[in-house]
């Protein structure tokens, strides 16, 4: 690669890089103007996950006859 083409390169790579953060500076002001209902939205979801994680492990876990559950 030349030298010439090397710079052109460089500076459509830096054209990207600031594209991209003009996006994330964008989804970081949405995120800080709905806050409260992010907040809110990641706590259900947390709690969902937690809900599915007890009773996958209460089905798979506590009601398998004991034998079983030590079985490989």
């Amino acid at each position: 690669m030349t030298e010439r083409n090397a710079g052109k390169d460089k500076r459509q790579e830096q054209g990207g890089q600031d594209s991209n953060l003009e996006h994330i500076d964008q989804s970081l002001d949405i995120m800080e103007r709905h806050s409260a209902e992010v907040a809110q939205v990641e706590e259900e979801v947390q709690e969902d996950m937690r809900r599915w994680d007890r009773e996958y492990k209460d089905a798979r876990l506590h009601s398998v006859p004991k034998p079983r559950k030590h079985q490989r």
